[in-house]
C-alpha cells in the first residue's frame, strides 16, 4: 500500500507506517547533513507514534514458556499414551 493509499483509507496505523518506511528510504539516498538530521528527528517521532498505537508487546516470562511447553507435553502424552486408558 502507497502512503497515499493508506492516508486516504484513514489507518492511522498503516499510515504511520508507510510514512516510516518512505523517510527510512530517503535517509538512505539522503546527501545532505542538514536534511538528514531532519528527516532522522521525524522518524523517531514516528517510530515512537507508532509504539504508542502498537501499545506494549506481549512477551512472557520463562516460567510461562516452561508452563505453556509442560501443557502441551501433558496434552500429547494424554492422547496417545497407553498409561491414560488404564487404572
Amino acid at each position: 500500500m502507497t502512503l497515499n493509499d493508506s492516508a486516504a483509507s484513514g489507518d492511522q496505523l498503516q499510515t504511520l507506517r508507510d510514512l516510516r518506511d518512505l523517510l527510512a528510504k530517503n535517509i538512505e539516498l539522503c546527501d545532505s547533513l542538514r536534511d538528514l538530521a531532519s528527516l532522522s528527528g521525524r522518524l523517531q517521532s514516528v517510530l515512537d507514534q507508532i509504539a504508542t498505537l502498537e501499545g506494549p508487546k506481549e512477551a512472557g516470562d520463562g516460567i510461562d514458556e516452561i508452563a505453556q511447553q509442560r501443557a502441551a507435553r501433558r496434552a500429547s502424552a494424554a492422547k496417545g499414551s497407553v498409561r491414560a486408558g488404564k487404572s
